[in-house]
């Protein structure tokens, strides 16, 4: 009596279980998907910093070279921060977040988008890593 009541349960608990793995292919987008939130993390902390240069920087640009290097180490931070604004709005655009489950044709779509979003938040990372570094170089020396 005990043991098809037994085997019932095991086999609900494996199907239960089984149900919720995720396939190869979820797994590849979640680890994807990981990197690139790693790296917006990353930078993210970095916003309030080069809004702070931006102000350190205005009040070195005038007329002379000097001046006129302060004048586009700004524009830089100022086109980084601009670009992790954009890449932000983009990116919640094409990745919305939601629990339902993508039909393996959405999936290599979603997979093609996220490869590519890796690429750019690279390039977003490096940008306004290079634009701080030559801004405080310049504020550095002035």
């Amino acid at each position: 009596m005990k043991s098809p009541f037994l085997y019932s349960t095991l086999a609900l608990i494996l199907l239960f279980i089984s149900c919720n793995q995720l396939s190869k292919e979820e797994q590849e987008f979640d680890a994807l998907m990981q990197k690139v939130i790693d790296v917006h993390d990353e930078v993210m902390p970095k916003m309030g910093e080069m809004s702070t240069l931006i102000k350190e920087l205005e009040s070195k640009i005038d007329t002379t070279a000097s001046g006129k290097s302060h004048a586009k180490a700004q524009e830089n931070l100022k086109d980084s921060y601009d670009f992790m604004m954009q890449w932000m709005g983009d990116f919640s655009e094409k990745f919305p977040h939601t629990e339902e489950k993508l039909s393996s044709e959405k999936m290599n779509t979603q997979m093609k988008l996220l490869k590519e979003e890796e690429v750019k938040v690279n390039k977003l990372r490096d940008q306004i890593n290079a634009s701080i570094d030559d801004a405080k170089r310049l504020l550095e020396k002035s």
